[in-house]
């Protein structure tokens, strides 16, 4: 339970740079508890614009013989031949799609990399965040699985090694639209997923690593791999409507201290 103890982390540096009650806090603590958000829909991977635009990433990405490297050599390998931020955001989402599975057994134990996060100065919580999801990040490399925190985190450190300004989001999502459309109206609200958002040409687009991988059956016993390229790249004006951002959560998990 390692993940819901950040999460409290995160919890009470955000109420400490607002004004309001310590029951939002003890709130919003309870309300992290629900079950994560978990893509059952299998969905219509139809995609024959982006499927042309991207045929050269992709197939150098598909091709790529499989080897067992850290984040930085893996990052460069992965990214060598292009040179722009595009191509390179789309190469690291084409890899992680086709090598990273969901993985439904920590999804129902929630257990997670263990992490100290006691400091004495924003700085030193800031070095020892960025070693923590170096270290979640690179388990799920190692066993090839993760659940959504671990996706985004191994994308967010893989974009980071290959130079591209990569954050973290925090929200809600489900496959019941009508029940995200509440949320969008929402200054605030519980959270039970995790996604991205990369910074390309000075541009901010989300995508979703996790549900782009594929999708898993009700009971959350199997995944089923299955590439939906429909979480590849949304406009910050475009979302997909199966996602809404709680957007003072993602600011604060991006920058805990509020500097």
């Amino acid at each position: 339970m390692y993940l819901f103890k950040l999460f409290i982390l995160f919890t009470f540096l955000l109420c400490l740079g607002d004004t309001g009650s310590a029951q939002e806090a003890v709130d919003t603590i309870a309300e992290k508890k629900e079950l994560a958000a978990v893509n059952t829909d299998p969905g219509d991977v139809r995609d024959s614009v982006n499927a042309a635009k991207y045929k050269k990433v992709d197939d150098f990405v598909l091709n790529m013989k499989k080897r067992n490297k850290p984040i930085p050599g893996l990052a460069k390998e992965i990214t060598a031949p292009f040179s722009t931020e595009e191509e390179k955001a789309r190469a690291i989402f084409i890899w992680m799609t086709n090598n990273i599975a969901f993985d439904c057994v920590t999804y129902h134990t929630k257990k997670t990399p263990e992490g100290d996060f006691s400091y004495k100065t924003p700085e030193e919580l800031i070095v020892k965040l960025d070693k923590y999801y170096y270290k979640y990040a690179m388990l799920v490399l190692r066993n090839k699985k993760g659940v959504a925190e671990g996706y985004s985190v191994l994308f967010r450190e893989l974009c980071k090694a290959a130079g591209l300004n990569c954050q973290l989001v925090e929200g809600k999502a489900s496959e019941n639209k009508d029940k995200i459309k509440k949320f969008r109206n929402r200054k605030s609200f519980n959270t039970n997923h995790t996604w991205n958002k990369v910074q390309i040409n000075g541009n901010w687009y989300y995508l979703d690593v996790t549900w782009a991988s594929g999708y898993c059956d009700k009971p959350v016993k199997r995944f089923y791999k299955k590439f939906n390229p429909h979480y590849f790249f949304s406009s910050m004006d475009n979302l997909y409507d199966t996602h809404a951002e709680n957007v003072r959560f993602t600011e604060r998990r991006n920058n805990p201290t509020g500097e």
